[in-house]
């Protein structure tokens, strides 16, 4: 099959770390296989199999950004940019990249960074937050320890991957109004609303808000699974954007709202 029939995770290294470590690490598998297909793109392909759906995808790198062809562009679906803080042109480079980003119109966009970038004192600490936030990506860092209430590293990778709507996804089944228990206790938009709303760390003097109207979208007719993981991704980016003391907050104020939606507002929470 042609690399072009797939939708494709694009992992681009802006340092010395190696893109294909990062395939190995989503796949959790240390011998897989590497195809070298046109234009010089490495792939693996990979079969995504949740609870809800299954998915075919490439999990894809090259060497250089300049030589992807239109249809491949186009497949992109999600971008993974490799960082590292120590490099004194890190911003330079994470720059070009960004028409990539804007001819892909990838709906998943992730900074993934080998060190704990909170613990460096820098102007490229500063900037690479500012990066993220401007340009709609999340910054997860692999060597980061989870509390309780996180998804970290590479899990939260593979949690932003599942969470998706790929375009070639075959739902498992028909999901129309599943009883309020299935929602929170045993779903993908659980575990993103209470599991992975505190990835990117972010110093911004523009104060964050929810936006409300979200909340009712939602939950409006009958519900829809995958619709629905798009309204939570939008929601969590916004949480993401906030300040590091306002995120669990947040967190807990939109885990109330989708109670509310259920039950009500005079709901005893």
């Amino acid at each position: 099959m042609s690399i072009s029939e797939l939708p494709c995770v694009y992992i681009h290294s802006c340092c010395d770390d190696d893109p294909l470590k990062i395939i190995k690490l989503i796949r959790n598998e240390e011998n897989i296989e590497i195809c070298n297909n046109e234009e010089n793109i490495l792939s693996n392909r990979w079969t995504i199999d949740c609870k809800y759906y299954t998915a075919d995808i490439n999990l894809c790198t090259s060497t250089s950004l300049k030589k992807l062809s239109d249809q491949f562009v186009h497949d992109i679906n999600a971008i993974i940019i490799l960082c590292n803080i120590d490099y004194s042109n890190i911003m330079e480079t994470m720059n070009e990249c960004l028409p990539l980003v804007e001819k892909s119109q990838a709906e998943v966009l992730i900074l993934l960074s080998e060190k704990n970038i909170d613990s460096h004192v820098s102007n490229n600490a500063t900037n690479i937050f500012e990066w993220c936030r401007k340009n709609h990506f999340e910054l997860i860092v692999l060597e980061e320890i989870a509390d309780e209430m996180d998804t970290t590293g590479i899990e939260r990778v593979r949690q932003a991957l599942y969470a998706h709507y790929w375009p070639n996804l075959k739902a498992k089944c028909q999901i129309t109004n599943p009883s309020t228990k299935s929602i929170i206790e045993d779903s993908v938009i659980n575990s993103q609303l209470s599991g992975g709303l505190s990835d990117l760390k972010m110093d911004t003097e523009q104060e964050a808000e929810l936006d409300s109207d979200l909340f009712t979208e939602m939950f409006e007719g009958d519900f829809n699974f995958f619709k629905t993981i798009d309204k939570v991704r939008k929601l969590k980016e916004q949480i993401s954007a906030m300040p590091d003391e306002e995120r669990k907050d947040a967190a807990e104020k939109t885990l109330t709202e989708c109670w509310k939606a259920f039950f009500g507002d005079d709901v005893d929470l």
